[in-house]
């Protein structure tokens, strides 16, 4: 796990880069996509080689391969753990890239952590299927699954394509 330096000028180009509207099937309404934007420039920023893209299917290019960054914010008061729960929601399933990079963004937008990749293909061989309402098995005993989605562990990311 990679702390990631936020700046001003990072949060200025998320801006620039991004509408922060509500998307099709947003599970927070809306609320994320700042995070989002936020994450695949803070990942651009990181790998020297990165080529940002903003498709569909995919947002950054590094080492020739095609990377979705998925973003997930976490309550500042705490510090990531390799035990925390990523997830890809199961109408999300359809991206053409090759890799997943999970980032995660504290609400505060002071800190944020580049989690790791996964290969497509390897993410949904080892993720968790979890309906919608289900209680998160390695969550504190409080939060639900907002949506129908595949899981996995921070600690099951390398740090690398």
């Amino acid at each position: 796990m990679k702390k990631l330096n936020i700046t001003k000028q990072s949060l200025q180009e998320a801006k620039e880069l991004f509408e922060f509207k509500e998307l099709n099937n947003s599970i927070t309404k809306g609320q994320g996509n700042k995070a989002g934007a936020l994450g695949e420039v803070l990942v651009r920023q990181h790998f020297a080689d990165a080529i940002h893209q903003n498709t569909f299917d995919y947002d950054l290019i590094i080492n020739n391969k095609k990377i979705d960054v998925k973003t997930k914010r976490f309550t500042s008061k705490f510090t990531p753990n390799k035990n925390w729960t990523l997830n890809i929601p199961n109408y999300n399933t359809k991206q053409k890239c090759d890799y997943y990079c999970f980032v995660g963004m504290s609400d505060d937008y002071k800190i944020a952590y580049l989690y790791g990749f996964i290969k497509k293909s390897d993410f949904y061989n080892i993720a968790k299927f979890n309906k919608k309402g289900q209680l998160d098995p390695k969550g504190n005993g409080k939060w639900k699954f907002r949506a129908d989605c595949y899981n996995i562990s921070i600690s099951e990311l390398k740090e690398y394509i």
